[in-house]
């Protein structure tokens, strides 16, 4: 039997996902984060813009339908976002928080930066900016409100089977493991995937028949190492 693959990122982002991974078995979604948009202005028209999520470039396309900023996104994924909600010429940061702030220290931008994100962030993007002498200031553009597993969820981790879980970040790893503990005598057989050390760390404490990391900490890195468990699952 094919596994089901769990995942409890924000809705849109886990349908990307699910769509991208092309799972042929059963696909529950059950975002453990919902997004709740805040009410925010536009940054300066002469300000660069940073995005480190999908989310902060969707938070900011719905208030303006200014593009013209200069703008750095952290990875593939959020670069294609940027593109999509039609930013001009968006610069690639490397695939992680620390390699686009090693590119823009290297490359210094001369313009004041505005990093567009949600109210959780795991690197102190605008603090190590700022400590380096670079014009730098956060913009919470949006909530990460934390949920309970759906119905869905709670009964495919509660009955015997293999389930695949994609974490993606360390919160969500937190709350996943304070929702395991909520379940009353889960049987489902768990087979994680983790998109960083990290978050690797969080789940360790589950009883996981197995674990993968990401080889890289964006979308492509968690469809190998996904790819890698269901080779595990479905040697054939």
């Amino acid at each position: 039997m094919v596994p089901t693959l769990l995942l409890t990122r924000p809705r849109d982002s886990a349908e990307d996902f699910a769509s991208a991974a092309a799972w042929t078995g059963r696909v529950v979604i059950s975002p453990i984060l919902e997004l709740r948009w805040r009410a925010i202005d536009p940054p300066a028209p002469d300000a660069g813009l940073v995005f480190t999520s999908q989310h902060g470039v969707r938070a900011l396309a719905r208030v303006t339908a200014w593009r013209d900023w200069p703008v750095w996104c952290v990875g593939p994924a959020t670069l294609a976002a940027a593109l999509a909600a039609g930013f001009a010429a968006p610069r690639p940061g490397g695939g992680t928080a620390q390699t686009l702030i090693a590119r823009l220290l290297a490359a210094p931008p001369g313009i004041p930066l505005v990093h567009v994100h949600g109210g959780h962030v795991v690197t102190d993007l605008v603090g190590q900016l700022s400590a380096a002498g670079q014009s730098a200031r956060g913009v919470v553009a949006y909530d990460q409100v934390a949920c309970p597993l759906s119905d869905a969820a709670r009964q495919c981790l509660s009955a015997e089977g293999a389930v695949v879980l994609p974490v993606f970040s360390p919160r969500s790893a937190r709350l996943l493991v304070a929702e395991w503990g909520r379940l009353n005598a889960p049987r489902a057989g768990m087979y994680a995937v983790a998109i960083s050390d990290a978050v690797a760390q969080v789940l360790g404490s589950l009883p996981l028949r197995a674990m993968q990391i990401a080889p890289t900490p964006d979308q492509p890195g968690m469809l190998a190492a996904l790819a890698r468990v269901q080779a595990m699952l479905e040697p054939d």
